[in-house]
């Protein structure tokens, strides 16, 4: 999966040796960000550490891996815990000696210590040479917008590595379903319900749409949501909206000639069977996208529907505004030209918008311009501008 950002946002300056409180609005963000990048060769130097310190401290018993009293050293000089420094120990270990890669991309400031162990959580299922396969394909996508994105390609190309065991895996923990209760101290409870990514997404959606529809109070949106999730619990009657959710899946997948991933709009990549399984029930609409990914139409016809928002949803995918990753669903329709300005609505002159850079867009000086249908260049209020095009869906290889 492509990178949000088409072109570089700027090229980043040294910054100058002077006191932060002189430097210009330029200088603190070009400051910002050697720091972030100094900070993440440190981690990266900190993670050799710990493994060469488990390497001078090897185990003298069988069914362990580092040393006894190893972890309670470090623990000693920097005042934690032993049981988070075996923890520190072990993760750095593991990517020292199966992700090297990571390790030296961490080390050069390129990724920052999340996205690192977003790879060693994402491959600790896959064997030696699988977890080097995805670790090569991810890393040389880059860093990606955001660390959520950053996972979608994680969780893509483990599944293109190791399809069947990402479809055990996913059994396994669908397996594991449950709904939890816990008494707080404050005097409230907290349910939590493990359910499959579209069951979730379905249910939040269904009880948001209700949520927003309640007039007449003083509730907030929170508060609103607790109430209609009781109601619908409690059984009382309540006109329910419609509410779906767009899985994208090709069609070589669906007839089985393949096993390469489908999405879910928005959440992120799933087993072709889980795919499959999906489309048994569902509304099937076709789109059509070019050799890189990106969506040329949506189907008019049911299979599906028409309509202009299902487009963009389907192309934009989440909230366009550079970093965020709202899902569309879950996002406004937004005028590139203002209607009132004479803007059509078309696609040439929409983009999916979250409330919260809608509102943005109105209260500062941000602006947002299509410079063709699906290309858009942000400008910042100082005066920066990103060019970013929507990210392009996976093209099966034939």
């Amino acid at each position: 999966m492509p990178e949000q950002l088409a072109v570089p946002f700027r090229p980043v300056g040294q910054p100058p040796h002077i006191p932060l409180a002189e430097m210009t609005r330029d200088q603190v963000l070009d400051y910002v960000v050697d720091r972030h990048r100094q900070r993440n060769q440190i981690d990266g130097e900190i993670v050799q550490a710990y493994a060469r310190f488990a390497e001078l401290t090897p185990p003298q018993r069988s069914g362990i891996t580092i040393g006894d009293g190893a972890a309670e050293e470090i623990a000693l000089e920097l005042s934690l815990s032993p049981n988070t420094t075996a923890k520190h120990l072990h993760e750095a270990q593991e990517l020292v000696t199966r992700l090297p890669g990571t390790v030296s991309a961490l080390t050069t400031g390129e990724i920052d210590v999340m996205r690192a162990k977003a790879v060693r959580e994402y491959t600790a299922e896959l064997d030696d040479d699988q977890a080097a396969q995805v670790e090569k394909r991810v890393l040389a996508g880059g860093k990606q917008e955001n660390l959520t994105r950053f996972k979608h390609v994680l969780r893509r190309e483990v599944i293109r590595a190791d399809p069947q065991g990402a479809e055990q895996r996913r059994l396994a923990v669908k397996a594991q379903r449950d709904v939890t209760r816990w008494h707080r101290a404050d005097g409230t409870s907290s349910l939590t319900v493990h359910l499959q990514p579209h069951e979730a997404e379905l249910a939040y959606q269904h009880i948001n749409l209700l949520a927003g529809h309640t007039t007449g109070t003083s509730r907030n949106l929170a508060t609103a949501r607790a109430d209609v999730f009781m109601d619908l619990i409690s059984g009382k009657q309540v006109d329910r909206p419609s509410v779906s959710v767009n899985v994208v899946v090709p069609m070589t997948t669906l007839m089985g000639l393949n096993q390469q991933p489908g999405e879910i709009s928005g959440i992120g990549p799933i087993t072709a069977e889980y795919a499959r399984e999906l489309a048994q029930n569902a509304t099937w609409r076709r789109m059509i996208t070019d050799p890189t990914g990106q969506v040329l139409e949506v189907s008019r016809r049911r299979f599906a529907s028409p309509g202009l928002t299902r487009f963009v949803q389907a192309r934009d995918r989440v909230c366009r505004q550079p970093g965020c990753a709202v899902v569309a669903q879950r996002c406004e329709v937004d005028h590139s030209v203002p209607y009132a300005e004479g803007g059509v609505t078309g696609v040439g002159n929409v983009a999916m918008l979250c409330k919260r850079h809608h509102l943005m867009r109105q209260r500062t000086t941000w602006r947002m311009d299509q410079v063709m249908p699906g290309v858009l260049a942000f400008t910042t209020p100082g005066r920066r501008t990103v060019l970013t095009t929507p990210v392009g869906y996976d093209v099966p290889p034939f």
